[in-house]
């Protein structure tokens, strides 16, 4: 197929089938499918980035041999494909007999000839997702620079949907995590009895990671040997030889003291894992502190379906281990200080959730620029803010407050704001994106708890703004031509409460014009006679001072409520997002 044939109809075509589907692997087939078609080959390849181990690994082939490439891993630098890893450069080769940049090894694992190829960079947003690569062309002798103009074209929608796709699927299962340490956390609360304790969290975990086997070690306070308090997925005989202290996984964490993930791909020493017991290789083990000792040792092994442990489960499995800990040593324990602790740990817990959910938002993105800040009433907020990218021209921006206080709020909110960002990424109506999220947050979180949020998609193109509110009070959008203040407000009830239309709208800016997102943190400020500072004088604030600087203006913001503040502790989360739009 020549260049020119690449017209506005099958660009159409192309870009819907890509946007066909949310399933990954079916993503991935169809790429292939539609490079082979286009470029008329033999075989195409599309090889993912695997950031752990810095190499391009076959996920789809098509053509003779294709299933063979698949899980097959190419290494930077080797190779046409990684090459094209390392530079980020297309590359063609029209003679592969005599090029020693062709990576032999898969011709002759898969029992293939290379006669020619053309391999393209996959990026998104400066992320490298793979490579594209085609191979044998038919009907012709060379492939030519039209053909990587062709390439390039499918790669870069290629990777867009790619990493939106794992983005989806990062979020929703992300989401899935934080409800079940939160089924977690709430069942260890109410659990009185050391075996039920014991006995939810190895099936928790289980369902977790997708383990078959998972083992829990305490050290036994008056003896001070190490014991197997539970497991599942074991036999007697093989619980009889998951404890000694002298060799094995046991002996490893309690000399090293470090958490260990042991992969699929590599050999094992024997002395630590029996390979006759286990159907993997694979295995996780955390150890479990208090006091900055270790009391335990959690164990995971056969993830379902053969796969491998990642660094990921590792993660998780060291954020239960935590958990694991305190609720072990309140249950001991049984004391005035079992209440003290169980606070203690819930403050800790949600106040990392928190730490980690803001996302670290650029000063400068294209035409915006943006600042931001954020400070909790408490230990523990309620307020969040997040940021989606969809294009270089497009961008949603949400602020949100969410109900209530302490652990399950915390988790809520970072199950909330998952939610929500999966929606907008999703969904191109704001609307529709708030409606979906609430289904899902009714359908599946189990709180009781709701969120207000105002969702915001600017186009920088158009220079237009579409919005919706969820319970959530008035927005400023400041109109640097009239030097006043819009106020953006919508109707629609906060997300968790019961079903309910949620109004979209529409507003033109113009280059200068400033967004102002706040929570009522920011205008319910309040003093030590009870006074508010207001909507009404935060409006007149921005209106006098519209034309500084963003960063400016955001301190004279703080500096100004502060000082109406004085003494008084600060009433509720203070959360605050400008925009310059340029």
């Amino acid at each position: 197929m020549s260049f020119k044939q690449l017209s506005l109809s099958l660009i159409s075509d192309i870009t819907a089938r890509i946007n066909s589907t949310d399933d990954l692997e079916e993503l991935l087939g169809i790429i292939i499918e539609t490079t082979k078609d286009v470029l008329n080959t033999e075989g195409c390849s599309l090889l993912l980035y695997d950031k752990e181990e810095d190499c391009l690994v076959f996920q789809v082939a098509k053509g003779d041999k294709g299933e063979s490439l698949t899980e097959l891993k190419v290494p930077r630098g080797k190779g046409i494909a990684g090459i094209v890893l390392s530079n980020l450069e297309p590359v063609i080769s029209n003679d592969a007999a005599n090029d020693p940049r062709i990576y032999r090894n898969i011709d002759q694992a898969v029992g293939f000839t290379t006669r020619n190829l053309i391999c393209v960079p996959m990026k998104a947003q400066g992320e490298i997702q793979g490579v594209l690569e085609a191979v044998n062309s038919n009907e012709r002798t060379d492939f030519t620079s039209k053909d990587i103009k062709i390439l390039e074209y499918l790669s870069d929608l290629a990777a867009i949907a790619i990493r939106n796709r794992r983005l989806i699927k990062d979020l929703q299962d992300r989401a899935r995590e934080l409800d079940c340490l939160f089924q977690i956390s709430q069942a260890i609360s109410n659990i009185s009895e050391m075996d039920q304790f014991l006995n939810l969290t190895v099936h928790s975990i289980s369902d977790v990671l997708g383990a078959e086997r998972v083992s829990l070690i305490f050290r036994n306070p008056r003896s001070g040997t190490f014991e197997l308090s539970k497991s599942v997925g074991f036999g007697i005989e093989e619980e009889s030889q998951l404890v000694d202290e002298s060799q094995g996984i046991l002996n490893k964490i309690l000399s090293e003291g470090l958490p260990l993930l042991v992969r699929g791909q590599q050999d094992i020493d024997q002395s630590l894992l029996n390979p006759e017991r286990y159907k993997t290789r694979s295995f996780v083990s955390v150890p479990i502190r208090q006091d900055g000792k270790i009391i335990g040792v959690l164990n995971a092994a056969d993830k379902k379906g053969g796969d491998s442990f990642s660094q990921q489960d590792l993660s998780i499995l060291s954020t239960i281990s935590n958990q694991v800990a305190e609720a072990y040593n309140s249950l001991l324990v049984k004391n005035q200080k079992e209440k003290l602790t169980s606070i203690k740990r819930d403050m800790q817990i949600a106040s990392q959730i928190q730490l980690n959910s803001l996302p670290s938002i650029p000063k400068k993105m294209h035409l915006l620029e943006i600042e931001t800040a954020y400070t909790a009433s408490k230990e523990i907020g309620g307020d969040f803010y997040d940021l989606v990218y969809h294009n270089p021209d497009e961008i949603s921006l949400l602020i949100a407050d969410v109900s209530g206080k302490g652990i399950a709020a915390a988790l809520f909110m970072e199950f909330s704001k998952t939610i929500i960002a999966g929606e907008v990424a999703r969904n191109s109506s704001t609307s529709i994106s708030l409606m979906g999220a609430n289904r899902i947050i009714q359908e599946k979180s189990g709180y009781f708890m709701f969120v207000t949020v105002m969702l915001i998609r600017i186009n920088m193109l158009k220079k237009r703004i579409r919005y919706s509110s969820a319970g959530h009070n008035e927005q400023l959008l400041y109109k640097a031509k009239e030097k006043q203040v819009v106020l953006l407000s919508g109707k629609g009830m906060p997300l968790g409460i019961k079903e309910s239309e949620i109004e979209e709208h529409e507003v033109e800016y113009q280059p200068g014009d400033l967004l102002v997102l706040y929570t009522d943190g920011v205008s319910e400020t309040t003093n030590e006679a009870r006074e508010m500072y207001g909507l009404e004088n935060l409006a007149k604030l921005i209106e006098r001072n519209g034309e500084l600087p963003v960063e400016n203006l955001k301190d004279l913001i703080l500096d100004t409520t502060d000082s109406f503040r004085g003494e008084a502790d600060p009433h509720d989360d203070y959360t605050l997002v400008l925009v310059r739009l340029n």
